[in-house]
């Protein structure tokens, strides 16, 4: 075989050999400028307000009045992540 075909077999074979990893990631990955859901970022208010529950009904209960403690970690928790996903949002972390 002349050593030119050789050369040129040798370099469409590293080629093609390159250029395989760069097109399964393509594949298999989005493209880095979409953005994810606010659902997939941030917690919604009414996990907020679950997790707000349950930390207040712990701190209640070590005051003296679990319901209250619900109470008031509830409404905190779901303001607080009602806030964190309009900040989100407007930050441009999610759509």
């Amino acid at each position: 075989m002349p050593r030119r075909l050789r050369i040129l077999l040798l370099c469409a074979t590293t080629l093609t050999f390159i250029n395989i990893p760069v097109v399964a990631y393509a594949q298999y990955y989005p493209p880095p400028s979409s953005r994810p859901s606010c659902q997939a970022v941030t917690p919604g208010p009414f996990q907020g307000a679950a997790r707000g529950a349950a930390g207040g009904a712990l701190i209640g209960a070590i005051s003296g009045n679990a319901g209250r403690g619900a109470a008031i970690g509830a409404g905190f928790g779901a303001a607080r992540s009602a806030v964190r996903r309009g900040s989100a949002r407007s930050a441009g972390a999610c759509y």
